[in-house]
């Protein structure tokens, strides 16, 4: 779930400086200067609106745009005026209710709001303060609990959905996270881990949407901060020069970090790669450079 903030950090520091200084003109007094200030602030958050909707196609469509306004309106009616600890209450529950959704969809599992509610509610009418090092530790392996056995069930689902999918397409299987083929044949040496290679590859969903994943273009295979283990393993299976068709999930690619490129672990993802083995003599003079 993505929270934006449309409310410009100047204009905030604007409305501050118009009520604590009278502002110019005497805004306070004079209730068409005051509305047209308002005019104006309504049409900067619609600007970052659509910026936004330029990015996510989807929030142009109407029934978003009446979804986000309705959202402020509810916002808009949620505080009371000369109501500090209300209003705090308010904040606290919408920012919870945020965090509660986030978290809802990253473990794919419903959480219990009147529960928190409840803790809250009893802790805070009890007056009694609960150690907090020992809560957020026990917060702390709950938490690691609950996501390894969802890696364990990703694991499982997304290896079953890409047999099923790497088998209709008579892919051979490598491993029980890749599957794939040579497309384009060389004499060149077969690469092994360590090698130097120069690397062009492009990520595309099942129907060919393009995935924007960056593959660094050099870098040593089995080395994790140059390729993700699905990439080398997926290399050495060609030749230097040569291009191959492989698939593997977004769990086996991106782990945890699925989410938030919008994708699910069970997402299978096409992968065509060209390596092409850096000389040795490339290397040393690279190595020179770097000295």
């Amino acid at each position: 779930m993505k929270i934006f903030k449309f409310l410009p950090v100047a204009a905030v520091a604007c409305l501050a400086v118009s009520c604590q200084n009278g502002g110019s003109g005497s805004l306070g007094s004079n209730s068409s200067q005051t509305d047209s200030l308002m005019y104006y602030l309504g049409e900067l958050n619609a600007v970052n609106y659509l910026r936004q909707a330029e990015q996510d196609t989807t929030m142009k469509e109407t029934g978003a745009k009446q979804a986000y306004l309705n959202g402020v309106r509810a916002g808009l009616a949620a505080l009371r005026d000369g109501d500090e600890n209300y209003n705090n209450g308010v904040m606290m529950g919408i920012q919870m209710a945020a965090s509660f959704i986030s978290y809802s969809e990253q473990i794919e599992m419903p959480v219990n709001k009147n529960q928190y509610l409840s803790s809250l509610s009893n802790t805070i009418m009890a007056d009694t303060m609960p150690n907090a090092q020992l809560v957020q530790m026990e917060m702390n392996r709950i938490m690691n609990s609950i996501q390894q056995e969802k890696d364990k069930k990703d694991v499982v689902n997304s290896q079953s959905t890409l047999k099923q999918i790497a088998e209709a397409q008579k892919l051979p299987k490598i491993d029980d996270d890749l599957y794939g083929k040579v497309t384009t044949t060389t004499d060149g040496a077969i690469l092994n881990v360590g090698d130097e290679v120069k690397v062009d590859a492009q990520l595309t969903r099942e129907d060919g949407t393009p995935i924007t994943f960056p593959i660094a273009p050099t870098g040593k295979i089995g080395n994790k901060r140059s390729f993700p283990d699905v990439i080398s393993n997926a290399m050495l299976n060609l030749r230097s020069g040569e291009s191959g068709e492989f698939l593997t999930s977004v769990h086996a690619l991106l782990g945890n970090r699925a989410q938030q490129m919008k994708l699910k672990p069970t997402d299978v993802i096409k992968i065509n790669i060209k390596a092409t083995l850096v000389p040795r003599e490339d290397n040393k003079e690279e190595s020179k450079d770097a000295k």
